[in-house]
């Protein structure tokens, strides 16, 4: 039976993750906007592929450090921070934090060739030429991203440790609709979609692409810090290494560096491996994109709903609390991932055609599609490793974390190694769900040593009604798609809509009737709005 307290949080959580929720909604929609301008503007191809690894560098900065690992860092810092009235511990990290970027920056222009030349190593003759001039040169201009996402990524976190959720999950809109317009604009100034020797001709082009992406991140950026001010966070120019917040934030961090050194390894092998193929480091991207969606809507905003709770649970030795938070938010993941992953595995094909076929190369639709099936076997499991992950951090332990990726990014590669050659792009994406499944059970099992009982039997009996339920959404959306439609153009669009449609019924009817507690503390949270 639920009780009040459990009701009581999930109304909590729900409502901020709720708003969070909206804005990564928008967020993701005008991001699948920006991929079918992708698809317009360039195909599905070398050119798409060039321009897809040098845009790789600041994303994986920003998605795998700033965005996620070092906002999880931080958080706690600023929360306890914020608890003692002290501005200017803050105020020394954002300083120190943004020379490094600086710096980084930097490092990161003047390496560009190198790191195309890792990227294309699997490429021979004159298309590894190609690729490694355009790609040397759009990087360079993607480069100042890096400073700027690693401000959007301190901003956000500032805010979250004032419980201010909103404008972080509404911004990120700014930088699609800026990016989709220069795309949008592409075939125009190149008469048609343009070839990789085109892109390497044309300096007009090549500018439009690489200061027009660039020009999204900084408008996102320029959006969020007001909020910063408005939340009454008052910030000073304050250069001071010895600072007692920046040696905090650095001895957590060391660890942390070391977590983002072992995803760009095994980030760069499957990049350089789907490079064997053409289109096949776009395939990859695009199914990464629309298999990281559920994640990004529910379990992002459920961390970044739950963190500061967990933080200050941890920091006073508020061990129940922390573990109800913690059983919470699996739980509630649990509700959402697992049915959009089984949505994934059986109209995987008719949702990509639906969205991104126009442009896209013969064949392109398919293997996009299989890749994406492939991610969403492990859906879950990525989308528990991470917010577990979350937990240790709410513990300000960063060196658990490393060694658990250490795990994780290891069997990702051997995985990765063993799988392509059998399966190519889509070996790659099932390398990365059996990888991330496996170091979930691992890290729970390791939380679960640090901190004591996590409910798992209540765990278990909601994780096993929702997987019911999943099961029983399967069968019917493959059955409804079987029955209308068609894998490919507008036949895509009828199958994907009825699928979803009779998928969501099914699912809700059922956890419904197997009294999953989860819908009972939802629904108790919607009668009292």
């Amino acid at each position: 039976m639920t009780d009040s307290t459990d009701i009581e949080q999930s109304a909590r959580i729900v409502r901020s993750s709720a708003v969070m929720a909206l804005g990564t909604a928008a967020s993701r929609l005008t991001g699948f906007v920006r991929l079918a301008a992708m698809a317009y503007a360039l195909g599905v191809g070398r050119a798409t592929d060039t321009y897809t690894l040098a845009n790789t560098t600041p994303n994986i900065v920003y998605e795998l450090l700033l965005g996620g690992v070092l906002s999880a860092t931080l958080v706690p810092v600023f929360v306890h921070h914020f608890e003692e009235d002290d501005d200017d511990g803050p105020s020394a990290i954002v300083t120190v934090a943004t020379v490094l970027l600086t710096a980084l920056t930097v490092v990161g222009v003047l390496a560009a060739p190198w790191i195309l030349r890792l990227y294309t190593s699997t490429v021979e003759g004159g298309t590894a030429a190609d690729q490694r001039e355009v790609g040397t040169a759009l990087l360079r201009l993607f480069m100042p991203q890096m400073l700027f996402y690693g401000l959007t990524a301190m901003g956000t976190a500032l805010l979250n440790a004032r419980r201010v959720f909103a404008a972080p999950a509404w911004v990120p809109v700014l930088n699609n609709l800026v990016v989709s317009a220069v795309l949008f604009v592409i075939p125009s100034v190149a008469d048609g979609h343009p070839s990789l020797e085109d892109v390497r001709d044309d300096r007009t082009l090549l500018l439009l692409l690489g200061l027009g992406t660039t020009a999204g991140i900084v408008a996102m950026t320029v959006a969020l810090w007001p909020f910063v001010r408005r939340a009454g966070i008052h910030l000073r120019w304050v250069f001071d290494l010895k600072n007692a917040a920046v040696r905090e934030v650095v001895k957590m961090s060391g660890w942390t560096l070391g977590y983002v050194v072992t995803n760009q390894i095994a980030l760069a092998v499957v990049l350089v491996l789907a490079n064997r193929t053409s289109g096949g480091v776009a395939s990859y991207t695009i199914a990464f994109v629309f298999f990281q969606l559920p994640h990004a809507l529910v379990a992002v905003s459920l961390m970044s709903a739950l963190v500061p709770e967990m933080s200050s649970a941890a920091r006073s030795n508020d061990m129940p609390s922390y573990k109800r938070h913690f059983s919470l938010g699996i739980r509630l993941i649990s509700l959402v991932v697992m049915p959009a992953a089984t949505g994934y595995i059986v109209l995987a094909r008719p949702i990509i055609s639906a969205l991104v076929e126009y442009g896209a190369a013969e064949g392109s639709v398919g293997l996009v599609g299989d890749s994406l099936a492939m991610f969403a076997v492990g859906l879950l499991g990525f989308s528990i490793y991470l917010f577990t992950l979350r937990g240790f951090y709410a513990r300000r332990d960063t060196r658990t974390p490393f060694v658990l990726n250490l795990v994780e990014n290891a069997l990702n590669i051997a995985l990765a190694l063993v799988l392509e050659p059998w399966l190519g792009v889509k070996g790659l994406a099932l390398a990365l769900a059996l990888a991330y499944s496996l170091s979930a059970l691992l890290a729970f099992g390791v939380l679960r040593t640090r901190v004591g009982l996590l409910g798992g039997r209540r765990l278990a009996l909601a994780v096993g009604k929702v997987g019911v339920a999943s099961a029983a959404m399967a069968a019917a959306v493959a059955l409804a798609a079987q029955a209308v439609g068609s894998d490919e153009g507008g036949g895509a669009i009828v199958r994907t809509a009825v699928g979803v449609a009779v998928g969501v019924v099914v699912f809700v009817v059922t956890v419904v009737a197997l009294r999953t507690e989860e819908v009972d503390a939802l629904r108790s949270r919607l009668r009292r709005a």
